[in-house]
């Protein structure tokens, strides 16, 4: 079987270097969110986290969606850093508080300045009625009238939208001067077919629409400049049973990665896990040793074989700490 090579940036001489658009929103998004502070209660489900669930809450045409349990995932959010934004900020420790689980989605649109925009609906118990009244009279806030007939708030500063009730927060935002209407039309957006069974006991999970770049230019970073033909790409995080401590006392918690590609046919995806394999090797090799971008990503997402079933590819990395986790996501901030 041919493997393409990866092309090169020919307006830098190197290989364009891709980062996800949810390293880049604004951070004023996260500020808005310190409205809503309040002692949580345990909500109801929300509508599109069922495991029978069809269709979220969310636009279509997004680059990434996101499932987050935001009540188990703690450990993870208070220890990782997001650019623009400390986790540890007792504000943000009572919104995360306020809420039990969230939708998120990433949107790359031609047209755009930053070409992104990034949509969240959270579940949880708000207080809704003084945040409102709050953005009532902020003179940073302007009530508008969603396409739905509902109504919603709009920072031009910010470049966000907000409309909250008791148990739903939803948030729109942009890098352009536009309002974004933070409500969803229609029926939402389709869960794709096998990814609610995929991200059963999941604490995050998240789908790509359309993964071949993110996937090309994360191959080619780890020094294989190969063309992975991915049609569909899951992703989720477990968490895994405490690790023993040898000295005594409380273990130590860590969560394993789960990766399923979707290719053509089960052809393609056996002959891909075999290159794959041979590859590891040539992989390991041109990432080097140290910290690098290279060497992390290589040294976690590509600790084990891929196997093949039917047209899908796994990839099972070892337990990772929260520290792992950690330096692997910096890898993807600019």
């Amino acid at each position: 079987m041919d493997i393409a090579q990866a092309g090169q940036d020919k307006t830098t001489g190197g290989v364009k270097r891709y980062f996800p658009p949810l390293a880049r929103i604004p951070p004023v998004f996260f500020l808005a969110l310190m409205l809503l502070l309040s002692c949580r209660t345990a909500p109801p489900i929300m509508p599109g986290m069922e495991d029978e669930a069809v269709f979220i809450p969310l636009e279509p045409g997004g680059f990434a969606y996101i499932f987050i349990d935001v009540e188990n995932s703690r450990p993870l959010i208070d220890n990782i850093s997001f650019r623009g934004m400390d986790t540890s900020d007792r504000h943000f420790q009572r919104i995360l508080n306020s809420t039990h689980s969230a939708m998120a989605a990433i949107y790359i649109q031609e047209g755009e300045p930053s070409g992104t925009r990034f949509r969240l609906a959270a579940h949880g118990n708000y207080p809704s009625g003084r945040a409102r009244t709050a953005m009532r009279c902020s003179r940073h806030w302007r009530g508008r009238r969603s396409r739905t007939g509902d109504r919603y708030w709009h920072s031009s500063t910010g470049m966000i939208s907000v409309s909250m009730n008791r148990n739903e927060a939803l948030v729109a935002t942009s890098l352009c001067d536009t309002p974004v209407d933070p409500f969803h039309s229609g029926t939402g957006t389709l869960i794709p077919e096998g990814f609610n069974e995929f991200r059963r006991g999941a604490i995050i999970s998240c789908w790509l629409e359309d993964p071949r770049t993110f996937i090309n230019q994360l191959l080619s970073e780890m020094g294989l400049n190969i063309v992975l033909p991915a049609e569909q790409l899951f992703v989720s995080l477990n968490p895994v049973p405490y690790v023993p401590n040898p000295a005594g006392g409380a273990g130590e918690l860590r969560y394993v990665g789960h990766i399923q590609i979707r290719v053509a046919n089960p052809l393609l995806a056996r002959n891909l896990s075999i290159a794959l394999f041979v590859a590891r090797n040539l992989i390991a090799a041109a990432a080097g040793t140290g910290d690098s971008a290279a060497a992390v990503m290589a040294s976690i997402l590509l600790a084990n074989p891929a196997t093949a079933t039917g047209s899908h590819l796994h990839i099972r990395t070892n337990a990772m700490s929260v520290e792992e986790i950690s330096l692997l996501v910096a890898q993807f901030s600019p």
